[in-house]
């Protein structure tokens, strides 16, 4: 009983020895390369924003002069810098509906750039606190897992002001476009909007999850094969001696103990099977003397 009391303590040992390992291992690994996609998905969403800002500079020093100095009686749209910088962000991004670059207000000249909840909520935080400039997370696009980069949309340039400032000073021909509703009333150093940059991380996911499937499973089989060349270790050197020095022991309590007791097993064994031997043979000849000195 106690022999089979030492297997069940040991196996339940390994067993909770490997739980913990697989759970810590597995959690950890998973932890760690999900951080690093998410890293990456960062540096991909910064070079993507810093892109599509220095275009939207380029169409507000380079373009919206020329055109507006050509031409007073027509809106041209692709003199909106946030027109320019969607417009070719879509072309780059192609397909992929997880690539999204959009700059929008809570008081847009044109309907279609009107915040989103989510984006309400960004340019919420930004105004309350105004020394934030960036805001990182995940969202969801398209049902997928997607990272987002989010930067204030302040009025720092009076060249704003000259179409979003009052109905009376800005161009007519975007009055014919848009409509003297939507757009007005920003005032300089005002956070109106956000610059929201989203990168999908789905598929980083994806083979993050795999990964560690597999990781878990190669883990698994280790832990098979040690456990059981464990068990059948500590059944050799341990388990096994300890029934038989208990067997012998027991025969030796019961005969006149001249039985041999085993040498195998692990050394600690071997040494208390030498230790009981010993303690026989001494039991053995103090048994002998006093049997002497009681003879007539």
């Amino acid at each position: 009983m106690e022999n089979t009391d030492i297997k069940r303590t040991i196996r339940r040992v390994l067993v909770a020895v490997f739980l913990v390992a697989e759970v810590v291992g597995v959690g950890g690994i998973y932890g760690l390369l999900r951080f690093e996609g998410l890293k990456e998905a960062e540096r991909q969403s910064r070079v993507l924003l810093a892109s599509a800002t220095g275009l939207r500079d380029y169409t507000s020093a380079q373009v919206l002069p020329s055109l507006a100095a050509s031409s007073a009686t027509n809106f041209h749209e692709v003199t909106v810098p946030s027109f320019a910088a969607e417009t070719v962000f879509r072309s780059i991004s192609g397909k992929d509906a997880g690539y999204t670059y959009r700059e929008s207000a809570l008081n847009p000249t044109n309907p279609q750039d009107r915040a989103t909840p989510f984006e309400v909520d960004l340019v919420r935080r930004f105004q309350a606190k105004h020394e934030l400039n960036e805001v990182t997370g995940l969202t969801t696009v398209g049902g997928e897992p997607a990272f987002y980069l989010a930067h204030p949309f302040r009025i720092t340039d009076p060249q704003c002001l000259a179409c979003h400032s009052t109905p009376a000073a800005a161009p007519p021909a975007m009055l014919a476009k848009y409509g003297s509703s939507n757009g007005f009333n920003w005032h300089m150093g005002e956070t109106v909007g956000v610059q929201l940059l989203t990168v999908p991380v789905a598929i980083q996911f994806q083979g993050t999850l795999q990964l560690v499937i597999l990781l878990s499973t190669g883990l698994l089989v280790i832990f098979v094969v040690a456990y059981f060349a464990l068990a059948r270790a500590l059944d050799t050197a341990l388990v096994l001696p300890l029934r038989a020095l208990a067997g012998a022991a027991d025969a030796a309590s019961r005969s006149d103990g001249s039985g041999e007791l085993p040498k195998g097993g692990a050394r600690e064994v071997a040494d208390l099977s030498a230790a009981i031997d010993r303690l026989r043979t001494s039991l053995r000849l103090a048994l002998e003397r006093l049997s002497g000195g009681e003879r007539p």
